[in-house]
C-alpha cells in the first residue's frame, strides 16, 4: 500500500535544483510518485515503504547540498477559537501585564507588551528548536533562502524583548522590529493566499495551530506598534 510522506528541505534556490531533487527521488525504489516544491522548500513522496530522514538524505547526497527534515505528521485543527484559545490566553495575559507595569503611560504599556511578546514567543520556540527552524522553513521567505536563520531568529526576538523591556536603544530596536516583521508578514500571507495547509510556528512546535489570517493579525500588530513607536513623539 503506497504511503505519502513529507519532509522540508534545504538547499534549494532554483527551480533546476527542484527538479535534480524530484529526479533523484524518482530512482528511489517503492517510490511511485515525488513532488518538490521550492516556495514552500517541501517533498512529498508516495512509496511503498516509509523512509527515514537519514535515509533519504543518504540517497540525496550524490547531489551535495540537500537535506531534508522531518515534518510534523500531526493533522492540523480546524481554525475556531479554541484552537488559538493558547495563543489568545497568551496575549490576554500579556495585555493586563502591559498595563499593570505601564500604566498611566500607553508608550510604556506598548513597550512592556511587546517586551513580552517576543520573550514570551522566543521561549516556546526554543523549547524545540530544531522542529520550530524545520516549520518556520516551511513558509518564512529568510529561512527558506538560509535554513540557519531558523535557528537564529529566536535569539533574534529574546534581544528584541530583553531591549524592549529595559527601554535599551529604543529607536534602534523599534527599526529592527519593523524590518523583521514586513519580512515575516510576506511570508505568512504568501502562505496563507496560497491555500495550503501549513503549520503555524509562531508558538514552536508545542501547540499545533495551523496558518491562517490570525498569524496575519498578529505580526501586523508588531509592525504596526513598532511603526508607530517610531513615528509619534514619546
Amino acid at each position: 500500500m503506497n504511503q505519502p510522506q513529507t519532509f522540508s528541505i534545504s538547499g534549494m534556490s532554483c527551480q533546476s535544483c527542484v527538479a535534480k531533487v524530484k529526479g533523484r527521488l524518482l530512482e528511489m525504489t517503492g517510490v511511485s510518485e515525488a513532488e518538490v516544491t521550492m516556495k514552500p522548500a517541501i517533498v512529498k513522496l508516495t512509496a511503498e515503504d516509509v523512509f527515514s530522514v537519514d535515509l533519504v538524505n543518504e540517497w540525496l547526497s550524490p547531489l551535495g547540498k540537500y537535506q531534508v527534515q522531518a515534518l510534523s505528521t500531526a493533522p492540523l485543527p480546524d481554525m475556531t477559537t479554541q484552537t488559538y484559545r493558547p495563543l489568545l490566553i497568551l496575549l490576554a495575559y500579556l495585555t493586563v501585564l502591559s498595563a499593570l507595569l505601564g500604566w498611566p503611560h500607553w508608550q510604556g504599556m506598548m513597550r512592556f507588551f511587546m517586551g513580552g511578546f517576543f520573550m514570551a514567543f522566543s521561549f516556546f520556540k526554543m523549547l524545540d528548536l530544531r522542529g520550530f527552524a524545520s516549520a518556520y522553513r516551511s513558509y518564512d521567505l529568510i529561512a527558506q533562502a538560509l535554513p540557519s536563520y531558523g535557528f537564529v531568529y529566536p535569539f533574534i526576538e529574546l534581544t528584541l524583548g530583553l531591549s524592549y523591556v529595559t527601554d535599551t536603544w529604543p529607536l534602534e530596536t523599534n527599526a529592527l522590529t519593523a524590518v523583521v516583521m514586513v519580512v515575516s508578514l510576506f511570508g505568512v500571507v504568501k502562505a496563507v493566499l496560497s491555500r495550503q495547509s501549513i503549520r503555524c510556528a509562531c508558538l514552536g512546535t508545542v501547540f499545533n495551530l495551523p496558518m491562517s489570517t490570525v498569524t496575519i493579525i498578529e505580526d501586523g500588530l508588531m509592525l504596526g506598534m513598532a511603526v508607530m513607536a517610531l513615528i509619534l513623539p514619546h
